[in-house]
């Protein structure tokens, strides 16, 4: 598993690195951020049938492209690659539809743990201070684009694992994010970025199965991102 994740990752900011050099051999108007940043994150409903068990650790990889429209005021957008998911249960018995499986049935309180990888678009607006001493504060805020890659899940109950999801999730979402944070100035027309942001999804993640009578939710994945990145 560690193996599999690190060859994502490293896949990930291959492309996002190529994507940076063929933008900046093109424009010298625009500003970029190269990121990769540990992301906490976990799934929440709006109803009390369905409980987090709790968070799951991944990443978010990609590239911001800011383009200023004034001194301190900027328009932030880009792509990244997206690790999430969370753990979820049930208050009462849960089926779930698999395309290689039978459809499993999870006792109450079980736990269905859930892999995701998505494509992320953001765009927002940036606010930033006036530089003082090395030092730029500033402040994110907009909406995400979020395609999905690739959905497993686990139920460790029924011992299985890494189970194709793409049946109980949806295949694309929104949502909105804020964050903010501090640059620090290098002095070789390059920046130090780190920050923090919180993303939630305004859509299901999870699809409700009339089929199997499973309940009517939203399921949202919520994130928290440490922001560690390079401006130039």
């Amino acid at each position: 598993m560690k193996r599999m994740f690190n060859r994502t990752a490293i896949r990930a900011l291959t492309i996002v690195l190529a994507a940076v050099l063929t933008a900046r051999a093109y424009s010298q108007e625009l500003i970029f951020v190269v990121h990769a940043d540990p992301v906490i994150s976990w799934i929440g409903s709006n109803e009390s049938e369905y409980v987090s068990e709790g968070a799951k650790a991944g990443y978010d990889i990609g590239l911001n492209v800011l383009h200023y429209f004034a001194e301190n005021y900027a328009i932030s957008s880009g792509i990244s690659f997206i690790s999430a998911g969370g753990r979820q249960s049930s208050t009462e018995p849960h089926t779930m539809v698999f395309k290689n499986l039978d459809p499993p049935t999870l006792p109450p309180g079980e736990e269905m743990k859930y892999d995701l990888k998505y494509m992320n678009i953001p765009v927002g607006i940036r606010l930033q201070t006036n530089q003082v001493g090395y030092l730029t504060y500033y402040t994110d805020m907009g909406f995400d684009i979020r395609m999905l890659l690739k959905s497993t899940v686990d139920l460790p109950t029924l011992q299985i694992f890494d189970e194709n999801a793409k049946t109980e999730v949806y295949g694309m979402n929104a949502g909105w994010h804020i964050g903010g944070g501090v640059e620090y100035e290098l002095g070789i027309d390059a920046s130090i970025i780190a920050g923090i942001s919180y993303a939630q999804d305004f859509f299901d993640v999870t699809k409700d199965l009339e089929d199997v009578n499973q309940h009517d939710d939203r399921s949202g994945l919520r994130m928290f991102r440490i922001r560690l990145g390079l401006k130039f």
